[in-house]
């Protein structure tokens, strides 16, 4: 199984931040992504062990020609109030072109689409040098070239896999509360989190009659999480700090 590949990326962005009042901060911009895939594959097979690999009739060979384009622009708003609280608001809309085909004139046809991605975040300084924060954002994962290639990889013959060029991406939105705080030469910072993805890219497994294994991928799943972080910092000595932390997660 031959399969020659190539995936380029380019990335233009331009950002502007300017401040309203002296509490009031406005951030605007705009981003263009623009990813080109190719994945020419083929599948060749030899007669005995000095015999010259042909293309295998019985399992033709193609291209993939995958073109993925992203237009974004984001506008935020920070306010700060006099008793310490900070208030930012912001949403970046997203808009995805895509252009596939299987070489030359078989084209693909894969929907373009548009995403809004909002995010909220809060925070209050409190006595004593701590700080309180609230954020809820959504996060937008695109298929990887991983999941997309329709190449069928069958180097081992009982267990085949192959992608999927219709995936749709995944949308993830999360929660987070944390705690920062200082006393006497320690800090400490508490989390807590929790996320959902739709439309999550889930491996889907088939087994035949003959117990060949074939593992592709779909948008079929749900995946939620819940989490706690802890992280500290000792100042032993003015030169020396001691840092440690621990994760929980389901």
């Amino acid at each position: 199984n031959d399969n020659e590949s190539y995936n380029q990326e380019i990335t233009v962005q331009a950002d502007y931040q300017t401040p309203l009042l002296k509490t009031q901060m406005l951030e605007f911009g705009g981003k263009g992504i623009f990813r080109q895939v190719a994945s020419d594959y083929s599948y060749l097979v030899a007669q005995g062990a000095t015999g010259e690999f042909l293309p295998n009739p019985a399992q033709p060979g193609n291209t993939l020609n995958y073109s993925q384009n992203v237009s974004s622009g984001y506008v935020s708003f920070t306010q700060q109030t006099s008793n310490k609280w900070t208030f930012k608001v912001g949403t970046r809309y997203e808009y995805t072109f895509i252009d596939a085909n299987f070489g030359g004139d078989k084209k693909i046809t894969l929907p373009n689409y548009g995403n809004l991605v909002p995010s909220i975040n809060i925070s209050k300084n409190l006595k004593g040098g701590r700080t309180i924060k609230w954020a809820y954002n959504r996060r937008l994962q695109r298929p990887s070239v991983q999941f997309l290639n329709p190449n069928v990889n069958a180097a081992n013959p009982q267990n085949i896999s192959y992608g999927n060029p219709y995936l749709n991406p995944e949308l993830t939105d999360n929660v987070e509360m944390a705690l920062s705080t200082f006393f006497k030469k320690t800090y400490l910072n508490l989390s807590v989190f929790g996320r959902r993805t739709d439309n999550s890219i889930t491996s889907v497994r088939t087994t035949d009659d003959k117990g060949v294994i074939t593992t592709t991928y779909a948008n079929i799943g749900k995946e939620e999480a819940y989490g706690l972080n802890v992280f500290g910092n000792i100042n032993i000595t003015s030169k020396w700090s001691v840092g440690g932390g621990a994760d929980i997660t389901h």
